[in-house]
């Protein structure tokens, strides 16, 4: 499966980190071969950098965005993230439970290999799940 990771920011230094807390997670490191690439689409959230992520068959999206939360939480003033699987892609602006509930949904339904029957299918491409930062 392939993800592709756009933090909104004219400073590569939030993408930088971000993509530094991916490599100190064992379950991620263990199941993503990642790299940190110049953004090909002009315009990605201002991004001048994405994180590349080709992850192992079986690997659950779910412990992505736990993780990504987890590294949202202590920075509450990042801004706004985008994360692509196949052609979906979900923007967010916080970690809330809410938010890293909605993002699961959206992105199992973008990656047949990982969905499950939890009523995810059927989800709109390209939806945007926004929420109060914090």
């Amino acid at each position: 499966m392939h993800i592709e990771i756009a933090v909104a920011a004219d400073d590569s230094t939030v993408i930088h980190d971000l993509y530094y807390w991916f490599r100190q997670d064992d379950d991620i490191w263990r199941h993503a071969e990642m790299r940190l690439r110049p953004s090909q689409t002009s315009g990605t959230m201002g991004a001048a950098e994405t994180i590349d992520m080709v992850l192992s068959h079986g690997f659950d999206l779910a412990t992505l965005v736990l993780s990504y939360a987890a590294w949202r939480a202590g920075r509450p003033a990042a801004p706004p993230t985008t994360i692509t699987v196949d052609d979906v892609s979900v923007t967010t602006q916080s970690s809330s439970e809410e938010e890293v509930r909605r993002i699961v949904s959206l992105l199992r339904s973008a990656s047949p290999a990982t969905s499950t029957d939890d009523g995810s299918a059927g989800q709109q491409q390209g939806q945007s799940a926004s929420g109060d930062a914090g």
